[in-house]
């Protein structure tokens, strides 16, 4: 596959351009528009639902960057798992309950309703060792995601910089790691935290007319090789859902 000749989205364009990786026809389109959410049927056991931001009345699943590392964790190892759409607009009361947020792990044999997916991957982890999505790089991604929030809350030189000034170390770790992945060839904790939070980041530096920094390499490539990933293209919601996620109020 070769990349498309035009795309809305500039970033990728120059992701190609970069020549980090080839970017696949079909991955590009997928960005395009927001895809329909797809539910994977709940088969083992323990059967499980994750709770995640998204359109109840569609089942289309919401951009929300925690709901992706939970689902990416659940698709990476293989498990099936049902999808339950929340309208954050119209939250049911156990959501509000539970703290108003997602993603919601419910696994009925097991007893569980757990928010928070910190605590969530811990719990699949346990449950479901193999494969190892176990970290074995040492990176702080703690500050990227609140510089991000500063950003795109007031877009400006100093936000922006101060966002790459948070990722610069995270893309000087990625460089020194066997990669392409913080695990490698293979997605592990810190990727499934990590590659949600940099596709927000990389449309939205576009949307709000800026440009990505190519001395970023590790990040550009990282983020080419996160989108040819299977579990990635299961849970894949689009940069038109990040677009329209962060129109609103935050």
């Amino acid at each position: 596959d070769t990349a498309p000749a035009r795309d809305p989205h500039r970033w990728i364009l120059m992701l190609c351009r970069s020549g980090a990786a080839a970017w696949p026809a079909r991955f590009s389109a997928q960005l395009k528009a927001a895809p329909r959410a797809r539910t994977l049927a709940a088969s083992a056991m323990p059967s499980m639902t994750l709770v995640v931001k998204g359109d109840p009345a569609t089942n289309t699943l919401g951009d929300c960057p925690f709901c992706h590392r939970a689902l990416l964790t659940l698709s990476n190892k293989g498990i099936d798992f049902d999808m339950e759409y929340v309208d954050f607009a119209n939250k049911p009361a156990y959501v509000q309950e539970l703290g108003g947020k997602v993603p919601i792990l419910k696994v009925p044999s097991e007893d569980v309703m757990m928010p928070d997916s910190d605590k969530i991957v811990v719990w699949v982890e346990d449950k479901y060792p193999e494969p190892s999505m176990k970290a074995t790089a040492s990176v702080d991604i703690g500050g990227v995601f609140p510089a991000f929030r500063a950003f795109v809350s007031g877009a400006s030189k100093e936000t922006f910089d101060m966002m790459i000034a948070a990722l610069a170390p995270v893309d000087k770790a990625l460089a020194s790691c066997k990669g392409p992945l913080f695990g490698g060839k293979a997605m592990d904790a810190i990727d499934a935290a990590f590659a949600p939070r940099l596709y927000h980041i990389m449309v939205m530096t576009y949307t709000k007319g800026y440009e990505f920094p190519a001395e970023l390499s590790s990040l550009w490539r990282y983020m080419a090789y996160v989108q040819t990933l299977p579990a990635w293209q299961k849970v894949d919601y689009g940069s038109t859902k990040v677009i329209e996620g962060w129109s609103k109020p935050h």
